[in-house]
């Protein structure tokens, strides 16, 4: 999901994750009205991974438990592993048992990151909806996360508000929204050739920005 600050794209993912109601239409999930969904059905099966999730002034495991509040330590860890974190948990000053701090403060950006990546795959959510994870974190750490991303993805739907060229061009769809309407949808490579278009403006700017 594509488009210009303020066009409207956090505004569709507090939709999709029934953070808000529309004020007209409905939102379905699977062919059924978000509003006809159980809440703790719809929180077990959508799971929004925010830019930067809030962190509790407690344990690492903790935390990481508000994505399931019943899972157990092991449980953690075989999250953790699956993801391919199990060693930065390993190399914590007290593991799980390591103290976050007020907001999580004494994590760096990027291992809070981390920490809301590991709810998600806790959670084991249908549907994911991610506010682009690796566009506000520490360079050492980009690559774990995305790598941790890639399989927190893997198997499942997801839905990513993309600040940067390479996630929508990595997409099966990307969705532009402009002034909150979306105006186009498609595959990047046929969105990008369509001269004048929203997208293609978004392009060129990325690419003068990145190039």
């Amino acid at each position: 999901m594509v488009g210009e600050t303020g066009s409207g794209k956090s505004t569709i993912a507090k939709l999709l994750t029934r953070l808000m109601d529309p004020s007209a239409g409905r939102v379905l999930l699977d062919g059924i009205d978000l509003r006809d969904i159980s809440e703790a059905s719809l929180r077990s099966s959508v799971v929004l991974v925010p830019q930067e999730g809030f962190l509790f002034d407690d344990t690492l495991a903790a935390n990481v438990r508000y994505g399931r509040l019943d899972a157990s330590e092991a449980e953690i860890v075989s999250a953790a592993q699956e993801l391919g974190l199990g060693d930065w948990v390993d190399g914590l000053p007290e593991g799980l048992a390591t103290p976050v701090g007020q907001r999580g403060e004494s994590l760096s950006a990027g291992e809070r990151q981390l920490v809301a990546l590991l709810r998600a795959q806790l959670a084991d959510p249908d549907l994911l909806v991610l506010d682009e994870a690796t566009s506000a974190v520490d360079p050492q750490l980009e690559t774990r996360i995305g790598r941790a991303l890639e399989r927190l993805m893997s198997g499942r739907t997801s839905v990513t508000i993309a600040h940067r060229l390479s996630t929508a061009e990595a997409a099966d769809e990307v969705v532009v929204v402009d002034r909150g309407r979306i105006v186009q949808r498609g595959p990047h490579a046929e969105l990008v050739r369509q001269e004048g278009s929203v997208y293609a403006g978004l392009h060129r700017s990325w690419v003068s920005q990145h190039g």
